[in-house]
């Protein structure tokens, strides 16, 4: 396939595009705006309206450039992001903050018109490569939105996560009164969002209430880029907070990236984003039948026999941070209220 066939079924069957709808792509320069630019040109095919913006590569603590921040604000129908590493913040949402039509407070104006009013819809690919675009994005989306609804329903009637792997991961999870979110690639209504590639169902962990040992032996996220560790790195929880990690030089490169946001929520005055800085703010379970370790957190979160855990800002955002940085556990068991769901990586339910 190329580039402007995996467009067209992210067009169709992904976003469900239609006539006249305005769509934003945000990008940088280099590989990823050859992307960009097929999902331009399939855009058009559809009698769409897009219109790319590009801006030099972000980091996970740098700001998006203002004219990007007020192209998203137009509210278009659909808001695209391909980037090399991130979209960038938002520093009024930081500082300030907006509140959406559902009453919560967001941090950035994407996610404010993503979840706060349900206005666009959305897809965002930080990472992405055309190798990966080509391999990952083209699946059978039919077949990954029913699993995940299984995946979803079983941890929505869940109270408690029991997480063990044979690397020594024993770690407990409360997960009641959270609501599972679905990356399926569903992005059809306003409101839905997520990652192309797409395939992991996610939720957030209870504040304070997750305790244990994680032993990661998969990709480290440390914000707009990962690595794949040599040696396993053990992280220690108690009471939802990561108190000690310990392993080889790739603990100190975490340690680094969570340190480096904690000490900028603490240059801006945000003591509550400093602490959070230190909290499992994720635990997510890959179903993309085609996805690979490419050293590329984006596809490899998405690995089926994996699950990644997140150091850092939920999705209920009720524990703010300046980072979330998942890592993966290569073939875990995982039980919910007793039940095995997936046992040594392989799936029991479906």
């Amino acid at each position: 396939m190329k580039l402007i066939d995996v467009s067209r079924t992210v067009m169709e069957h992904v976003l469900g595009i239609e006539e006249g709808e305005e769509v934003l792509i945000v990008t940088n320069p280099g590989e990823v705006l050859e992307i960009s630019l097929s999902l331009f040109e399939a855009a058009k095919e559809f009698k769409a309206k897009p219109t790319v913006i590009v801006q030099d590569a972000k980091g996970a603590l740098d700001y998006a450039e203002r004219a990007v921040i007020e192209a998203i604000k137009s509210e278009p129908d659909i808001v695209i992001s391909i980037s090399e590493k991130k979209l960038g913040k938002d520093p009024y949402g930081i500082n300030i903050g907006y509140v959406g039509r559902d009453n919560k407070k967001y941090s950035h104006i994407f996610e404010k018109l993503l979840r706060g009013d349900k206005r666009i819809r959305a897809f965002w690919s930080p990472g992405i490569t055309k190798e990966m675009y080509l391999r990952s994005v083209p699946i059978d989306y039919e077949k990954l939105r029913e699993e995940a609804k299984i995946l979803a329903e079983i941890l929505e009637k869940g109270k408690e996560v029991h997480i063990t792997s044979e690397k020594g991961t024993d770690l407990w999870i409360s997960i009641e009164g959270r609501k599972p979110l679905k990356d399926d690639g569903d992005f059809r209504k306003p409101g839905r969002g997520g990652n192309l590639p797409a395939g992991e169902v996610f939720i957030s962990p209870a504040i304070g209430k997750s305790e244990g040992v994680i032993v990661f032996d998969g990709t480290l996220g440390l914000g707009g880029e990962s690595i794949i560790p040599n040696d396993p790195v053990k992280v220690y929880v108690e009471n939802g907070f990561v108190t000690k990690i310990m392993g080889g030089e790739e603990v100190r490169k975490l340690e680094e990236a969570i340190k480096k946001a904690e000490k900028m929520a603490l240059d801006i005055g945000k003591e509550e984003y400093a602490k959070n800085s230190w909290h499992l703010g994720e635990l997510g379970i890959g179903l993309n039948p085609k996805a690979q370790m490419s050293g590329k957190l984006l596809e490899d979160e998405k690995i089926r026999k994996t699950i990644h855990i997140a150091i850092g800002a939920n999705y209920d955002n009720d524990a703010p941070a300046l980072n979330h940085y998942d890592c993966l556990i290569w073939h875990p068991t995982v039980e919910i209220d007793g039940e095995v769901i997936m046992k040594r990586g392989e799936f029991t339910i479906f």
